[in-house]
């Protein structure tokens, strides 16, 4: 283990995620913040990744990473027992806390939203009122199904779609946002999500829109690469590991 000058002080990691996602922006039904604190003030490694699963956890702790710092909660409803094997509690018995950064992420400069943005391509980034969609332009206006081809390549990911229209001006909320289709400003021609129900994609249909849902999993991992990037540049001194993972689940053709 490194020691000494190699240790990076936990209070300052979280003193700094503060600062880039304060938790008092979080929505008032999210749960953020250090959920479950294995009590490791001294850090040579941390890791991040998009969920807390066994799988992450045990990541971490191989890499010897004293902080876990996820986007979904490692606690989100409330608990009513708690196992050997509920993730918060493995956690803490392989030496391992967790942060978890959920929609005070989304909101944050640089978050999940501009994130994704950023890999769609977009210019002129705006922030709308509700904290978390970005609206902003492509360079050159596109077929919507040539859209929705180019946001599948920039996300590695299968995705579905309706619209016909020529798109320029497109709204970005990644995750389970696809009831934000009935708030967009006038003038948005697509808008891009993780997933969207059915009724979703009917009111985007009516109204001439653009509608993507690219999977929560593709929406919102790339965050992880940003936090990867944030903590390596902040604190030259600490390893940061990535477990990517892949998507929960796989999507086939009959």
């Amino acid at each position: 283990m490194k020691r000494g000058a190699n240790m990076t002080k936990r209070a300052d990691i979280l003193a700094f995620l503060e600062k880039k996602a304060p938790v008092g922006t979080a929505e008032e039904w999210d749960n953020v913040g250090l959920l479950a604190d294995a009590g490791k003030e001294e850090l040579h490694t941390v890791c991040v990744a998009l969920d807390a699963t066994p799988a992450a956890i045990d990541f971490a702790a191989k890499k010897g990473a004293g902080l876990l710092i996820t986007h979904h909660p490692v606690i989100f409803h409330p608990l009513k027992c708690l196992t050997g094997d509920t993730p918060a509690v493995t956690a803490l018995k392989k030496g391992v806390s967790i942060l978890s950064l959920h929609t005070n992420l989304d909101k944050a400069a640089g978050g999940v939203n501009d994130t994704l943005a950023a890999l769609l391509g977009l210019c002129d980034v705006i922030t709308l009122p509700d904290g978390m969609t970005r609206v902003g332009k492509l360079p050159t206006p596109r077929g919507a199904a040539d859209f929705a081809k180019a946001a599948a390549a920039a996300l590695a990911a299968p995705v579905a779609f309706c619209g016909e229209n020529t798109v320029e001006t497109v709204a970005v909320c990644g995750g389970g946002a696809g009831d934000g289709v009935f708030s967009l400003p006038t003038g948005v021609d697509a808008y891009v999500t993780g997933e969207m129900k059915h009724h979703e994609f009917l009111a985007a249909r009516e109204r001439g829109l653009c509608a993507v849902a690219a999977g929560h999993y593709a929406t919102e991992v790339p965050v992880i690469y940003t936090l990867e990037k944030w903590l390596r540049e902040a604190f030259p001194a600490l390893t940061v590991a990535v477990f990517a993972d892949t998507a929960p689940y796989t999507v086939t053709e009959g």
